[in-house]
């Protein structure tokens, strides 16, 4: 059993080898087939592989009036930076309230008698005082009047006194705005109280027949006029600059 085993591993090795030599011979046959004929073919330059085959205009189909043309892309050009403008309201804003107007009005000054000058507002300058026959400042003004006749306030203004003076007779006082008062002597029939108001032209009283101070002067109506304590001219607070 052994010795026949040998001889048929011996008879089996033997066929394998031709097999195995017969491919090998059948490879190389046809490798040398195959490099034969690719060396006996005619060569292909580079143009014309890569020549494209036209086919004939009539032959392909007319796409022109179905293809949708590409709009070519445009590049984007970077806008500058610009300030954001605000955004809009959605409601309006209340308009703002009208400034209140403030209309300051000049005062009225009016003639407390209808007469004439007889002795001027002298400031610093003496003036010859014919009733005690010296020289002297006269701090107010001299109107011509005649007895009884009705006297007016300067301005509008408050009635600060009503007094008696010795030379003088009954005299009543005025404050004003900035600083401002005003004196009427030599009245009588004084129609007015302390406190009381009074507005530019309202009748204060009426001329006495005499100002014992002022005697030699005649019937007439003394009036005088300081700011913050400093004498002013009457005339000039009316607008006159010339004594009548």
């Amino acid at each position: 059993m052994k010795q026949y085993n040998s001889k048929h591993t011996a008879v089996l090795s033997t066929r394998g080898f031709y097999t195995i030599l017969t491919v090998c011979c059948l490879i190389i046959a046809v490798s040398a087939w195959v490099l034969w004929t690719n060396s006996t073919a005619p060569e292909e330059t580079d143009a014309e592989a890569n020549v494209p085959i036209i086919t004939p205009a009539e032959d392909l189909p007319d796409l022109t009036a179905d293809t949708p043309v590409m709009a070519e892309e445009e590049t984007p050009v970077p806008e500058e930076d610009e300030p954001a403008e605000p955004p809009e309201q959605t409601q309006e804003s209340p308009a703002p309230a009208p400034t209140p107007t403030v209309t300051v009005s000049a005062p009225i000054y009016v003639r407390p008698v209808s007469g004439t000058v007889i002795t001027p507002f002298s400031g610093d300058e003496l003036l010859f005082q014919p009733t005690f026959g010296d020289w002297r400042a006269h701090t107010g003004t001299d109107f011509a009047a005649e007895p009884g006749e009705t006297v007016l306030a300067l301005t509008d203004g408050t009635v600060q006194e009503v007094f008696e003076d010795g030379l003088y007779g009954t005299c009543v006082t005025l404050s004003h705005d900035a600083d401002l008062t005003s004196t009427y002597r030599g009245l009588t029939d004084v129609r007015v109280t302390a406190g009381q108001a009074v507005t530019a032209g309202e009748a204060l009283g009426t001329v006495a027949e005499t100002i014992d101070a002022e005697a030699a002067l005649g019937t007439h109506l003394h009036v005088e006029a300081s700011r913050a304590g400093t004498p002013v001219d009457v005339l000039e607070l009316l607008g006159e600059s010339e004594v009548e």
